[in-house]
């Protein structure tokens, strides 16, 4: 299992890194010590965290607080199993109620979760799997650090110093995100075929986990939702994520024959 989903990391995340980079600009390394970045994302998600229980969001039920940390768990398992960075991290998810993001992955392996999010979609374990393994394929790609250094790029490092002047001025003006928006659909593309391979490792269910995306289709078409983020339509993302989960089946059913 651990060679055969190292494989297909190896094949999609190779190829959409090699996209991303000239989207990202000419700078190729990273603008800041990768601790320096990590420590300004950890530090957004400790500041959101603070935020909700200053006003009483954080999800307090019992039930579906217990049921996200076990399907965290098995993600977080199989990270580990096929990047030895993270054999040893202990992955935590937050729920916290209108969040205003559907799920948000940060270094340090958290990943914070709409609780209405969850509800309003009537998540099962297997679909928030996937969208755990998703977000789970943000931060196995290095993701956060990759947009500290477009601005670092986009208004040149002396306006921007650190990885945390950075982040607060990326987040203090729609027209980056808007600048970002290509290499950010490039990313999230990866995150989808390498969180596909993450997800794989779980054992959860994969046709009820594409559930997932017929939910999202329907949101999609409603008219109080807001203009498309640099996600791809929830037909093409279900497609491409099926097309790695059979590959990965055909895979590993060529080297063990038999019930999986």
């Amino acid at each position: 299992m651990k060679t055969c989903i190292a494989v297909v990391l190896l094949l999609f995340g190779g190829i959409c890194f090699a996209q991303a980079a000239p989207a990202a600009g000419p700078q190729t390394a990273a603008a800041y010590p990768e601790s320096e970045a990590q420590a300004a994302w950890r530090g957004l998600a400790a500041g959101y965290v603070r935020k909700a229980l200053k006003d009483q969001k954080l999800d307090r039920d019992r039930t579906l607080n217990a049921r996200a940390d076990v399907v965290m768990a098995a993600v977080g398992a199989a990270v580990a199993a096929i990047d030895p960075r993270f054999a040893k991290d202990s992955w935590k998810v937050i729920l916290i109620d209108d969040f205003g993001y559907g799920a948000a992955a940060f270094p340090g392996e958290t990943i914070i979760v709409d609780a209405t999010f969850l509800r309003t979609l009537q998540l099962n374990d297997d679909e928030l799997a996937l969208i755990l393994s998703h977000e789970a394929a943000h931060v196995l790609a290095g993701h956060a650090s990759v947009k500290l250094s477009f601005m670092a790029n986009y208004l040149g490092k002396e306006k921007v110093p650190t990885a945390y002047t950075a982040l607060l001025e990326f987040l203090s003006k729609d027209a980056y995100a808007t600048a970002y928006r290509p290499t950010a659909r490039l990313q999230e593309r990866e995150a989808d075929r390498i969180g596909a391979a993450i997800f794989f490792a779980t054992g959860y269910d994969s046709q009820r986990a594409l559930g997932v995306f017929d939910k999202l289709e329907y949101l999609e078409t409603r008219e109080d939702q807001p203009d498309p983020d640099s996600h791809d339509a929830a037909t093409v993302r279900k497609q491409a994520i099926s097309a790695v989960l059979a590959d990965l089946q055909r895979f590993h059913a060529s080297r063990h024959p038999g019930p999986r």
